[in-house]
């Protein structure tokens, strides 16, 4: 046999042999580089420094069954590329059309630069496919990529036209909880996308998102109808296999910490031996550990992800992970971002489960030694009355309800005003938020020469927050300055499910809430406190919660609202005060930092206020 008989029969037969099955994860580890435009690391793709991603990607792989994935996740855990991982496998691996839908035209363009693209021009694999100088011209086109074998078609999830007139065998949405309730006259936009399926046996849908809110999260949802796979890894000390879970301050095992600011140590308490898991251990957790199934019945495949899992070097640590918590702890927004992005769970507002029985019996006599370091108060103000809260502010925001005062009258007319300052000089708040909602102007005009007075006004709607920042304050106001005051909203949504959040912890310490065994605090306060909860309402067909009224007064949570959002409009910092009161103690001297007000006996102006009711 000549030497080009032998050449062309292996190239024969090179052609001819079976194309070698692989799975998406290999397909990665074989071909994939990536560039500093899509990820902290540059080179090759390792699917063994990210372990958990393995299974998921396989699913995707055109030999596994599996049609349906579900992946509720944190963000930054390396979901999104997989998802890339699996269109190079399609490009190169398994041609078939296959449809990508982003929330918004925005957002597929932001995807596409910083994901997509350096998949087309810096994996050689993918570049040769597409032609070199071919594939910069696929890379610009914003909607579609034509590649052999298979089309890949980029959509903004908003716009019916992304659905229409077309067939796909792979569809793919990313931040899924992002989609509007409908599109346009359309209806929901999963079945719409589920519908360009249909014309394709096996066809493989992928639904990756962080969840939002409890009942209204479509991520969430489609996590509950599947077979719910949770990560198990084993516990270096005793070997029991578990899911990491956050834990914290409530639970006996999860992430725990130690110290404090550059000095502070997480670690993670096992659940079975109580040890001390610390996160050089993480690398051989997660390679040892495996997908394990809540409902193994179901067929559709589920993956809840948490940045717990995060590998070293690619995600937030542990420690980065409690000092964001220890800020996101302060506010209902910045805790309900901490809870969706990094446990990558539904926020669940729990403000319909206040018992005001249960309250009561939380009275107490308030010590001699002075804890606050701040003391604000919250007016409501009413065509009959004006009603007042007062509240001391300790380290963390612990909060001490000093006094709930109540100033009969008609409050178009001065007399009660008069007496609303003199209940004040007495307290001395360092800042008093006023509702303005109800005579308005009798409001400006109390605040206006009084600098330590602020008019506010209630604003409805989930995602207000409880004070605005600086710049959309002044972007509001720009124009509408009235005779010189400012009138500041307050998120009335935040502000309240806060206030709720806290009314349930139940030992005293940071965001507890303190009430005194005083006649102003009876069963009518509490119900007032209380008089609020939040309920599930349909906008079409998409669920969304409000706030609603149980019974017609609530001005003690009024009042509160105000003590709290006079708190954040003050600026003041707790933890320097606190730091400043500390170091003053041990040097024998007050702190100029902390109020002289508040360094008296809280309850000595307390009891005394106590004893002139007695004698009324």
């Amino acid at each position: 046999m000549t030497a080009k008989l032998a050449h062309c029969l292996d190239t024969f037969w090179s052609a001819a042999r079976p194309r070698r099955a692989l799975t998406v994860s290999q397909w990665a580890d074989d071909h994939r580089v990536l560039s500093g435009k899509q990820a902290g690391e540059r080179g090759r793709w390792r699917t063994s420094r990210n372990p958990i991603l393995r299974e998921i990607m396989d699913c995707l792989s055109a030999s596994s069954r599996v049609t349906d994935i579900w992946v509720m996740k944190s963000s930054q855990v390396g979901v999104t590329e997989a998802t890339v991982n699996f269109l190079g496998y399609t490009f190169d691996h398994a041609p078939a059309p296959v449809m990508v839908l982003m929330p918004t035209l925005d957002a597929r363009d932001a995807w596409k630069a910083q994901k997509l693209n350096p998949l087309l021009l810096e994996t050689p694999v993918i570049r040769d496919l597409l032609g070199g100088q071919r594939s910069r011209d696929s890379a610009n086109s914003k909607d579609m990529i034509d590649f052999p074998g298979g089309v890949l078609f980029l959509s903004g999830g908003n716009s019916p036209n992304s659905y229409a007139q077309r067939s796909v065998r792979y569809l793919i949405m990313d931040d899924l909880d992002r989609f509007p309730g409908e599109v346009g006259e359309e209806g929901d936009p999963v079945s719409l996308a589920k519908g360009r399926t249909k014309s394709f046996a096996r066809p493989k849908r992928l639904y990756i998102s962080t969840p939002t809110v409890k009942d209204e999260s479509l991520i969430e949802r489609g996590y509950l109808e599947s077979d719910q796979r949770r990560y198990f890894v084993p516990c270096p000390r005793c070997g029991e296999t578990q899911a990491l879970e956050w834990g914290g301050s409530d639970a006996a095992h999860g992430i725990k910490w130690r110290g404090e600011g550059e000095n502070l140590e997480a670690y993670y308490v096992c659940i079975a031996c109580n040890g001390e898991i610390y996160e050089h251990n993480k690398p051989a957790m997660l390679s040892a550990g495996r997908w394990i199934s809540g409902n193994p019945e179901r067929s559709t495949r589920g993956y809840h992800i948490s940045a717990l899992y995060a590998p070293i070097g690619l995600g937030p640590s542990w420690s980065d992970l409690v000092k964001e918590w220890l800020t996101a702890v302060k506010s209902t927004s910045t805790l309900r971002t901490f809870v969706n992005t990094h446990l990558g769970e539904v926020w669940e507002e729990r403000g319909d489960q206040i018992d005001a029985t249960g309250l009561i019996t939380r009275l107490e006599e308030y010590d001699e030694k002075p804890k606050a370091l701040a003391r604000t108060a919250g007016v409501d103000v009413q065509k009959d009355r004006i009603e007042v809260t007062v509240v001391d502010w300790g380290d963390g925001e612990e909060a001490w309800t000093m006094d709930h005062i109540i100033i009969p009258g008609d409050t178009a007319q001065p007399d009660v005003w008069v007496q609303l300052d003199g209940e004040l000089r007495f307290w001395a708040p360092e800042v008093v938020a006023i509702d303005s909602g109800y005579n308005t102007s009798m409001v400006y005009a109390f605040c206006e020469p009084r600098r330590w007075a602020v008019a506010v006004k209630g604003r409805a709607g989930p995602n207000v927050p409880i004070v605005e920042n600086e710049k959309a304050r002044r972007q509001r106001l720009r124009g509408q300055i009235k005779r010189g005051l400012t009138v500041h909203l307050i998120g009335d949504d935040q502000a309240k499910a806060l206030i709720y959040s806290r009314l349930k912890i139940i030992t005293p310490g940071p965001a507890y809430i303190h009430f005194p065994s005083d006649a102003s605090f009876d069963d009518e306060y509490f119900a007032q406190l209380t008089a609020e909860k939040l309920v599930t309402k349909m906008r079409g067909t998409r669920p969304y919660a409000e706030w609603v009224q149980t019974r017609p007064r609530n001005e003690a949570l009024d009042c509160w609202k105000y003590a709290l959002a006079a708190l954040r409009l003050s600026g003041i910092n707790l933890e320097l005060r606190a730091a400043a009161t500390v170091s003053e103690s041990a040097s024998g001297k007050n702190s100029p930092s902390v109020p002289t007000n508040l360094l008296a006996s809280r309850a000595a102006e307390l009891n005394e206020r106590i004893r002139a009711r007695a004698r009324r």
